[in-house]
């Protein structure tokens, strides 16, 4: 019972030590496959782990494989499961991209609402405003871990692409 009870405290402990925290490096939280980064900026399908910042632009530092072309695929469901035919999209065709966005866009923003007391509010006048990403962002790391998710704010600031080296 007693080498029981070691073997579990062990195994907790260690999980735990590798457990990424605000104090972790970015390569560390990036190499953890139960961690989330969440920002609230457009990168056009830029991931932070490969992205690098100019005066202009975000850049991935490597490229990247996208799918170029989706073609649709008939198949049937069997009749246990709902039965029927349904349509698949198979990519057939893919190319390596290397991706750009600009650091200043434009983003859709409600510039009246309608709506008040029980009445959930109601957009009724929409416009646009601009966007800078700026050098350094807040971002939430969300720990996907286990039953009960964590998280934790942290900074990230983009490296200059001038100074990185394709990986």
């Amino acid at each position: 019972m007693k080498s029981v009870f070691v073997s579990l405290l062990t195994l907790v402990i260690s999980s735990s030590a590798f457990a990424v925290h605000s104090g972790s490096s970015w390569s560390q939280i990036f190499a953890d496959r139960d961690a989330v980064v969440e920002h609230g900026y457009n990168l056009h399908g830029i991931s932070l782990s490969n992205a690098c910042m100019t005066d202009y632009e975000i850049r991935a530092i490597s490229a990247t494989r996208e799918c170029a072309e989706l073609v649709p695929v008939k198949r049937n469901i069997p009749e246990g499961e709902g039965g029927g035919p349904i349509t698949d999209w198979v990519c057939a065709r893919y190319e390596t991209v290397h991706k750009t966005a600009p650091r200043t866009y434009e983003t859709p923003e409600c510039l009246r609402f309608e709506g008040s007391g029980e009445q959930t509010p109601v957009c009724t006048e929409w416009g646009t405003r601009d966007v800078t990403v700026p050098r350094t962002i807040s971002t939430q790391v969300v720990i996907t871990r286990g039953e009960g998710g964590t998280s934790f704010f942290k900074n990230f600031t983009f490296p200059t692409c001038d100074v990185v080296q394709p990986r």
